[in-house]
């Protein structure tokens, strides 16, 4: 993200427009890069302001206290970042990602709900073992179905592979 808001956000006094405009615009955005950039930023804030910290922020007037800082961040920001940025960590909330190609690979997006699918069925192999195609890469992985656990199909060339529905094949990438 923006290494200048950062540094001001670690050493200035007063929060200027720029910074909280920018805090306030990553809740457009789901990708993780933006939401953990965020945290970071507001936790480094909070930190200050425990320590002693007099900051103001340029839009509103208002120099936080602890208060009337988690007051700004619970009614701006959206309930997980709220949480990672003031419950103790084994108290926050948990938040899931999906998987959504991009350019030279894939983007962790904030998921819309816990139970959104990572894996499709292809095939039962046999009562242990079943065949899953990752939704978001489309690579096929073998299913132990007894420990719950994935591994990724490697053909006996050492290559993953891909299901094609269409035919019902699975081939080598």
């Amino acid at each position: 993200m923006n290494e200048e808001l950062y540094n001001e956000a670690v050493r200035s006094n007063v929060l200027s427009k720029r910074l909280i405009d920018q805090l306030l615009e990553s809740m457009n955005y789901s990708s993780i890069s933006f939401i953990n950039w965020t945290i970071e930023v507001l936790r480094l804030i909070k930190t200050r302001l425990d320590r002693g910290d007099k900051i103001t922020d340029e839009v509103s007037g208002i120099t936080y206290n602890t208060d009337t800082f988690r007051q700004f961040v619970e009614k701006n920001f959206s309930s997980y970042i709220a949480s990672q940025v003031f419950a103790e960590s084994s108290k926050a909330e948990k938040v899931y990602f999906s998987l959504e190609a991009c350019e030279g690979g894939y983007n962790l997006i904030m998921a819309n709900s816990s139970k959104n699918k990572t894996y499709r069925w292809i095939s039962s192999l046999s009562e242990r073992f079943s065949l899953v195609e990752m939704i978001a890469t489309g690579i096929v992985y073998l299913k132990d179905v007894k420990t719950n656990t994935y591994q990724p199909f490697i053909s006996h060339n050492g290559k993953y592979c891909r299901y094609d529905a269409e035919s019902g094949k699975i081939i080598e990438i």
